[in-house]
């Protein structure tokens, strides 16, 4: 959900630089409710970096309810999935690995004749090769060896094992977790009522203690079969059912690891926002740019009480190009991106205004102007269950039913499947303890998984103050769940009323780029 200034932005770009005739907005949560053909719902857009919560209302997003979870992404998921690779090469891999890898080298070594690397290509003259350019004997027998999840390129690279640069080095690391994790190896979907292992009362990460036992929920998970898996460096490693639904708590877990990671992430941001806050305001007040605010005249994208009046994008293009004449209103392009970035600051808060617990909160519906229609995000740390009844809550009285009842569930990072598929088609034990428990053969878990465990965290808070209320969670398939929002403007501009929607060249002449936010809410 961008700001209304940058949409502005954007809409100007359109119409002044590339000249469209005409353009219109969608918003992703409507786009997501479209797809599932609904106009009325709860949307849960699980992305790569964080996750929103967004209430839409007969086709309107209510900004009031909107929240955001940076810290439940798939991002962090491969993250701790890369924790759990690099864990399992040191636990089972060992010094049988690094034995094994040495004598590996050596052969080749030894094969080659001195007269080539470890992968067969031609070595390079450098540090470790002599004036012929071949590898030196001391310097492949004693080359250290990684203890961590090599990516493809490293171990081509033996037997010098010589990683890259750290943004290409981390990249491939990540990229080859991400490969695990859509595998269904890395993460698994736990049933309602898991434990972490990192959560027991041993404190002890992998070691049974009598709360898991104790747990018929984690029992099912003691004699499951390990899922094999083998890296690039030819090591074997078995993982665990357990470790893959530990991975997956990010989402659905309410322990103390958990929760002070999401605290984490949301103090992180905060502080983020506020140093580019405080970056803004010193280099707008360096450049003084008041003083050229005052000296631009009006242009017609400039409608009153529209925050971006500032920052005009047909201003600014005129400016540029107005030659000498025009210096002193010379807007230069660090100025525009502050002060662009100084007015989306503030619908970018991290705490709810006070008049949002006001009893007349909602009463600007029928008249006025209401304050919290400017806060469109609410960074948070609670669970995705949790904010979807908070965003429910946020919003009118008349709209808590409706929001509460429809849940849509969509973005790849909700395309996990449960934990029984692949473990059972390997002999494991399955069950049907809820979400993620599957048919013993399956080939992959219950693409399901997701949806349901999230519709039963929700009515479980749900059910504290109102017994029996049931929430329907409605989500694509795994294989459309990621293109969600993609196949909701399909199905929008395919109608034929939607030629009514748009925003036309006319229109951006006479109403400014503030009609944005009027005919694309």
């Amino acid at each position: 959900h961008p700001p209304p200034p940058l949409r502005q932005r954007m809409l100007e770009i359109l119409f002044e630089t590339h000249n469209v005739p005409a353009t219109f907005f969608l918003r992703d949560a409507v786009a997501a409710c479209y797809a599932v053909g609904r106009t009325t719902a709860t949307v849960v857009d699980v992305g790569y970096s964080s996750t929103m919560v967004t209430p839409v209302y007969e086709g309107f997003v209510e900004s009031r309810g909107v929240l955001r979870n940076n810290a439940c992404g798939a991002r962090a998921v491969e993250e701790r999935v890369l924790e759990v690779m690099d864990g399992l090469v040191v636990k089972q891999g060992g010094r049988k690995r690094k034995d094994r890898m040495k004598r590996s080298n050596q052969r080749k070594f030894e094969k080659s004749g001195a007269g080539a690397s470890g992968d067969g290509t031609s070595p390079t003259k450098g540090a470790k090769h002599d004036a012929s350019g071949r590898f030196k004997k001391n310097e492949v027998l004693t080359a250290p060896i990684p203890d961590y999840l090599m990516p493809l390129y490293q171990v081509r690279r033996a037997p010098i094992y010589t990683p890259r640069a750290d943004p290409f080095h981390h990249w491939s690391r990540m990229a080859l977790a991400r490969e695990i994790k859509e595998m269904g190896l890395g993460v698994a979907v736990g049933p309602m009522g898991y434990i972490p292992s990192y959560a027991t009362a041993g404190g002890v990460e992998g070691e049974a203690t009598a709360m898991d036992i104790a747990n018929p929920v984690n029992n099912m998970f003691l004699t499951s079969a390990k899922l094999p898996y083998t890296l690039p460096d030819g090591t074997l490693v078995e993982i665990t059912t357990a470790s893959r639904c530990d991975i997956a708590e990010l989402y659905f877990g309410n322990d103390e690891y958990n929760t002070t990671q999401r605290e984490k992430v949301l103090d992180e941001s905060v502080h983020q926002l506020d140093e580019y806050n405080r970056e803004v305001e010193d280099f707008i007040a360096s450049r003084d740019g008041d003083d050229e605010d005052d000296q631009t005249g009006a242009s017609s994208s400039n409608a009153a009480g529209d925050p971006y009046s500032n920052t005009s994008y047909r201003g600014e293009k005129v400016s540029r190009h107005g030659g000498r004449r025009n210096k002193q209103t010379h807007y230069t392009p660090g100025t525009v991106s502050a002060k662009l970035y100084s007015a989306c600051l503030p619908y970018l808060r991290t705490v709810p205004p006070k008049s949002l617990n006001d009893a007349d909160a909602g009463a600007s519906r029928t008249g006025g102007i209401d304050k919290n229609d400017q806060y469109f995000h609410y960074f948070t740390s609670s669970s995705p269950a949790q904010m979807v009844c908070d965003a429910a809550f946020r919003c009118d009285r008349d709209q808590q039913a409706s929001l509460l009842g429809n849940v849509v569930v969509c973005g790849g990072g909700a395309c996990i499947t449960g934990s029984g598929g692949v473990g059972s088609g390997l002999g494991g034990a399955s069950g049907a303890l809820g979400a993620g428990a599957v048919a013993a053969g399956s080939p992959i878990g219950d693409e399901n998984a997701f949806p349901d465990r999230l519709r039963e965290e929700i009515e479980a808070i749900v059910h504290r103050h109102t017994m029996g209320w049931r929430v329907k969670v409605t989500s694509p398939n795994i294989n459309e769940r990621g293109i969600c929002s993609w196949l909701g403007g399909s199905i929008l501009g395919s109608l034929g009323t939607f030629q009514d929607m748009w925003i036309s060249k006319r229109d951006y002449e006479e109403f400014g780029s503030a009609i944005v936010n009027r005919k694309c809410p």
